[in-house]
């Protein structure tokens, strides 16, 4: 049974989370699209770190094992390398699906971190911009939703085709809120009834083959890829 202290600490990673993902990087995106282009490094870099905030919650009173926050970033890298990787098949990017991943494994302030910063590494290749903020929250809260739902054991390896769905489901209706959002704020000069359906409506086909990317990304490499990291997790008593 879990002690009183430990779910203490929980309950306050878990309300650092909500804070900072429900507040603070919100305020942070809506204060990079009123400054526009001439802030929007300072305001990716704020939610970078941001983004690290929840994740290092969960290690009050203690620094965190090196060989976790090692696994972590590779774990990251491999993120960033599978959306780079189909650099020539426009918006066929399975990265939320290892990030799905590497919630389900590590909790949801590490998908969280890993859906943030995935997002603005691969934007070195991919290139930045005022859109960036708007896809690190996104992907960042890809990673929290996904952890929660693991904890729920709503995704689990053992479900593997309930997991891709999900999977599905969740890229699609993030991408369309947070993403087609930011497309009509940043590129339509005049908003109105017309533009807003006409960039919902745009962003539909583009949202979804994203979320099959990562969906059949899961669904191939969710059971052998959960295996290596819950092995990794015993070998090195790693707990979230």
């Amino acid at each position: 049974m879990e002690s009183k202290p430990a779910k203490k600490k929980l309950n306050k990673a878990f309300w650092i989370s909500i804070i900072v993902m429900a507040v603070c990087i919100p305020a942070t995106v809506a204060i990079s699209y009123l400054l526009g282009d001439r802030k929007l490094y300072i305001a990716s870099v704020i939610i970078m770190i941001f983004a690290m905030v929840p994740f290092f919650a969960n290690f009050e009173g203690s620094k965190p094992d090196a060989r976790y926050l090692a696994i972590l970033a590779v774990l990251t890298a491999i993120a960033v390398i599978s959306r780079i990787a189909f650099i020539w098949l426009p918006s066929f990017k399975p990265m939320a699906g290892i990030i799905v991943m590497i919630a389900m494994a590590f909790g949801p302030q590490a998908g969280f971190m890993s859906g943030a910063l995935s997002m603005i590494i691969s934007n070195i290749i991919f290139g930045q911009g005022p859109w960036t903020p708007w896809q690190m929250f996104c992907y960042g809260l890809i990673g929290f939703i996904a952890g929660l739902l693991a904890g729920g054991r709503i995704l689990s390896e053992k479900h593997v085709i309930r997991t891709s769905i999900i999977t599905f489901i969740l890229v699609t209706v993030l991408s369309s809120a947070i993403l087609d959002t930011s497309s009509l704020f940043l590129m339509i000069s005049s908003i109105n009834a017309g533009s807003i359906i006409t960039v919902y409506t745009a962003g539909i086909f583009l949202n979804m083959m994203n979320a099959l990317a990562s969906s059949l990304c899961v669904f191939l490499l969710l059971k052998p890829f959960m295996a290596i990291l819950n092995r990794l997790k015993i070998k090195y008593g790693m707990k979230y």
